[in-house]
């Protein structure tokens, strides 16, 4: 029982709040149509939930139901900015909302996906499944050196893949490589070209979107210096997931950088069937708008100033 409230809850917000029939929640949420029917009578005969649904209390249905229906989205999630005193409770209330989301998005023997960040390693934190389940948790993009070990992808995998208790896999490269020749090389090794074709297979992935700011992951771990990010400013650069770079109107922007990336690309990312785009606040605006807008992610966890700026931009 336990493990069904928060998949019955959400069909119940997407029956009864956005009208959607029992054929379309079956093909959003991958289960029968008969489940989707057995689940909602459950509901209803025996009081699990009602109307006012605990898991999305602190949400905000009308800017989600804009936000999908504006970019075409398989679904939003949008926490008010209540409460919030820091830019840290704001990450953790965001990542907690995209830990609920991903709990009960997950199937069994499916293969998750993942990238890297300080809000990715949030979400991790904040996953409390109310069972275990056999699946596969595996990087997105290299990860192996000193700087910033603790938000990589393959410690993001290990972390996902300890709390579900399923598997995860390790690529054995650092996130850059000083040219393209050594870039080819890694990706020839068979032990890696296997975990980077796991990625491109996986059922769902769970990326951070990054921006060129000041406060960027990438500066304060030393990745790059304010200098660098500068020029890719200027170059009209306003986000990036998994270290691949886009404008505000979601157009890739190849660097030389970008030969030297061992992971996966922006086109290899959106062949995944469902791809969760977590970040919140003013900073990244612009970056969550030109991911949108590129289609690089189709479900979005954000907060409430965020999503009205993606809004009024569209």
């Amino acid at each position: 029982m336990k493990k069904n409230v928060s998949l019955i809850a959400e069909m119940c917000r997407m029956h009864y709040l956005d009208n959607l029939s029992q054929n379309e929640i079956s093909s959003n949420l991958r289960i029968s149509k008969s489940a989707v029917s057995r689940l909602l009578k459950e509901a209803r005969d025996k009081g699990i939930i009602t109307f006012h649904i605990k898991d999305y209390e602190d949400r905000l249905s009308s800017l989600e139901g804009k936000l999908e229906q504006s970019f075409k989205l398989k679904e939003a999630v949008v926490v008010s900015d209540e409460g919030i005193i820091s830019e840290k409770s704001l990450k953790e209330k965001v990542a907690k909302a995209a830990a609920i989301l991903l709990q009960r998005r997950i199937r069994e023997n499916d293969t998750i996906a993942v990238s890297w960040g300080t809000t990715l390693i949030e979400v991790a934190k904040a996953l409390n499944p109310p069972s275990y389940l056999n699946i596969d948790i595996v990087p997105l993009l290299g990860g192996i050196d000193i700087t910033g070990r603790d938000i990589h992808s393959n410690e993001i995998a290990r972390r996902v893949s300890e709390i579900f208790k399923g598997k995860y896999y390790v690529l054995n490269a650092p996130v850059f490589v000083s040219n393209l020749q050594i870039k080819e090389a890694f990706e020839k090794e068979k032990s890696i070209k296997a975990v980077i074709d796991k990625a491109k297979s996986a059922d769902i992935a769970v990326v951070g979107i990054g921006s060129p700011k000041e406060s960027s992951t990438m500066i304060k771990r030393g990745y790059f210096s304010i200098k660098e990010f500068a020029k890719l400013t200027d170059k009209g650069v306003v986000g990036d997931i998994c270290t691949n770079f886009y404008d505000i109107k979601g157009n890739t922007i190849k660097f030389s950088l970008h030969n030297k990336m061992i992971g996966l690309g922006l086109k290899e990312l959106k062949r995944i069937p469902i791809v969760i785009g977590v970040a919140c606040g003013e900073d990244k605006q612009e970056a969550i708008l030109g991911a949108l807008r590129g289609g690089y992610v189709n479900i979005i966890v954000t907060n409430k100033k965020v999503a009205e700026y993606l809004i009024n931009s569209k």
